[in-house]
């Protein structure tokens, strides 16, 4: 459906397309309107409990057009969303007279109260991996330990998969056949009965959609006894699957479920061919393997040791968490008493566990960063894959290792292509209401960033290294970047500075660069100790690869008046172009860079976002001569009112092309051969 023909609000008839979830602040649900469209609605807790799956309701909807991504890297919430049928978000619905609902929903209410029952008995640290690892539901899990499983390419073990589908259909095969003496035809019965039943209430994530559909149909080729291999089996549920539902095909939990199932059944031959440790070396490393491209495409990086954890953290899923979890969610049930004695040994052995595990989140060295690969690439790589497993299978092992080195070898590629490129960059991030621009030097002889700002509207206990995790970090990373050569802070305001030391953290940055002042509590406040700025004023000169900076201002070390007005100030020139990057400097510091006798300027970044405080008449007409375009950093809608109307007018009437966050997301510079090109990311 076109997002354009979306109304910005609807009155009529809707119908409830999903189960509706409870998070911290507020219900979620989808809905369909009289159009067909779909929209996701989020609204307060305290407004309905009456509204079910299936149910067609009167509504009145204020629908909004999510906000698509403004910077390479950055994850695309709106194209998210329209993977999954949804045109449009409401933050708030009225909603009456609803009617009906879907026969599967008295299940997703009984999954309900069972999730609270849970809350109810266990302590929240085992109700919230009970709840994970059970029904799907991960909400409970705390942050820093879904991020270290994320860091270590573990994220699958929380994710119900065939792991836990194959273990709960062997428990009940167990209890039915050997326990109650069923015979295998009423097993195989049960077990078609409750599959379905449990696929709905593990939250029908398309990990067990698709273990459970491949349960279903291995029972009844057995049942029926035809001849069918399993990958045939694979291929009718990935088909059937996209049927129910296309939109499933955008998802990653599908795309790596099925992805990872077909590599080991093509390797099947292979992998039973050794001892339990083996196989295990050789599941964790195909399965790695497939999912390499993947995973650099969305995420950028990977981590080599993480196929290793596998090893460990899959039998201790397997054969602890999942039985004893399972265990006490039926014990509870017979004698609770002896349930919360079985707690105490989980809670004994696991806590430990996973404490270890988040500590070893501090081994970086593990995190391989390749950048976005290319289509081009991609593809090279998993032709090199089937040919390595079809070479291994045939016991053609020396030939299967000359082509796993031309597998790495791939990436090794991807790296090096900035290394080969003579083309020079400057971009300007879309940080909203700040600063922070991304220098690549031609052949990546270094890479420099001029300023880390956050928005002042978001504080340091609300929303810290905001514009770090969701821009800067994720840009750097699809560019291939592990490491800057030098941070420049212009000025130590917060939207200029505020993500400094994460940046320094996370990048092994070689030196941070301030301007001079004898004032260094700004400097602990936002660095702390860790770091020795490299002080700048009017005079010095710096060589970074095959760019030269020279810096003009502030011109001494004695901070008067605002920070703006010590801003630093500088030139960077590159095979003959020039940028001059003002930082917040007002017109009062104006006038001192004016005394610097300019050379030409290619490139202006505009001070203080475009105020009507910088960028004055005098300003502009000295360096107007050579200037060709400007660069302007502001936030959309922004309570400033930035940028001015005046300065605007002042740099298009000398037919300086001007360049803006607000209007043109991220834009990046290219300068080669002379010319300089520029690209937006938001057309």
């Amino acid at each position: 459906m076109s997002e354009s023909i979306i109304p910005d609000q609807y009155t009529g008839s809707i119908i409830i397309k999903s189960h509706p979830v409870t998070k911290e602040f507020y219900t979620e649900f989808e809905v369909e309107l009289a159009d067909q469209h779909n929209v996701l609605v989020r609204q307060p807790t305290h407004k309905r409990t009456d509204i079910k799956l299936g149910a067609v309701c009167k509504a009145e909807l204020s629908i909004e057009q999510d906000k698509k991504a403004t910077n390479p890297g950055q994850f695309d919430y709106a194209l998210f969303l329209r993977n999954q049928g949804i045109s449009g978000t409401v933050y708030d619905a009225t909603i009456d007279e609803c009617v009906g609902s879907s026969f599967v929903s008295p299940l997703y209410e009984y999954r309900d109260r069972l999730l609270g029952r849970i809350d109810g008995i266990f302590s929240s640290n085992t109700a919230a991996w009970m709840k994970a690892l059970l029904f799907g539901e991960r909400s409970s899990l705390d942050d820093q330990l879904i991020e270290s499983f994320q860091f270590w390419n573990l994220s699958h073990l929380l994710a119900i998969s065939g792991l836990h589908v194959g273990l709960l259909l062997s428990l009940l095969y167990a209890v039915l056949y050997f326990g109650f003496r069923i015979s295998k035809e009423s097993v195989m019965n049960v077990m078609l009965v409750t599959i379905p039943v449990y696929i709905l209430l593990a939250g029908a994530q398309p990990s067990v959609i698709r273990a459970g559909m491949m349960a279903v149909l291995v029972i009844l080729i057995t049942k029926l006894k035809l001849a069918l291999k399993l990958l045939d089996v694979l291929s009718i549920v990935y088909i059937a699957s996209l049927i129910f539902d296309p939109y499933l095909f955008y998802q990653l939990s599908f795309q790596f479920s099925f992805l990872v199932t077909s590599s080991l059944i093509l390797s099947k031959r292979l992998i039973t061919t050794d001892g339990w440790l083996w196989i295990s070396i050789k599941i964790s490393l195909i399965s790695q393997l497939a999912l390499l491209p993947l995973q650099f495409y969305h995420f950028y990086y990977t981590n080599v040791l993480s196929f290793l954890l596998n090893l460990l953290f899959v039998p201790y899923f397997t054969l602890f968490m999942l039985p004893l979890l399972i265990t006490l969610l039926l014990l509870h049930y017979l004698s609770p008493s002896l349930a919360l004695l079985m707690e105490k040994v989980f809670i004994w052995i696991n806590q430990p566990m996973m404490d270890a595990f988040v500590g070893l989140e501090q081994f970086s060295f593990a995190q391989w960063i390749v950048g976005k690969p290319s289509i081009v690439i991609i593809f090279i790589y998993y032709v090199l894959f089937l040919s390595v497993m079809n070479l291994w299978n045939d016991g053609n092992k020396k030939l299967a290792a000359a082509f796993s080195v031309m597998l790495i070898t791939c990436w090794w590629v991807q790296q090096a292509l900035p290394y080969l490129d003579s083309t020079y960059r400057i971009t300007m991030l879309d940080v909203g209401q700040g600063d922070s621009f991304v220098i690549e030097l031609p052949y990546r002889s270094a890479v420099l960033m001029v300023d880390a700002g956050e928005e002042v509207a978001y504080s340091h206990l609300d929303r810290p290294n905001r514009n770090m995790k969701n821009v800067i970090q994720p840009f750097l990373w699809s560019k291939g970047i592990s490491e800057l050569d030098a941070l420049f802070i212009s000025h130590f305001d917060y939207d200029h500075v505020a993500g400094g030391r994460e940046i320094m953290d996370t990048f092994k940055t070689k030196g941070l660069y301030i301007a001079a002042r004898k004032d260094i509590e700004p400097v602990k406040r936002y660095f702390g100790d860790r770091y020795e700025p490299i002080l700048l004023r009017k005079g010095h000169h710096l060589q970074f690869g095959g760019g030269s900076i020279e810096v003009i201002a502030p011109e001494t070390d004695q901070l008067s008046g605002s920070e703006n007005n010590h801003s630093l100030v500088f030139i960077l020139e590159v095979d003959g172009h020039r940028a001059l990057f003002t930082g917040d400097v007002e017109k009062p510091g104006e006038k001192q860079i004016l005394q610097a006798n300019l050379p030409p300027i290619d490139l202006l970044k505009v001070a203080h976002h475009g105020s009507k405080t910088s960028t004055g008449e005098a300003f502009i007409t000295e360096v107007e001569g050579e200037v060709k375009d400007a660069f302007i950093s502001v936030g959309e809608e922004n309570a400033f009112n930035h940028p001015s109307e005046e300065v605007i007018q002042r740099l298009e009437e000398r037919n300086i092309r001007i360049w803006r966050t607000d209007i043109h997301g991220a834009v990046e510079m290219n300068y080669k051969n002379g010319q300089s090109t520029f690209y937006l990311f938001t057309p």
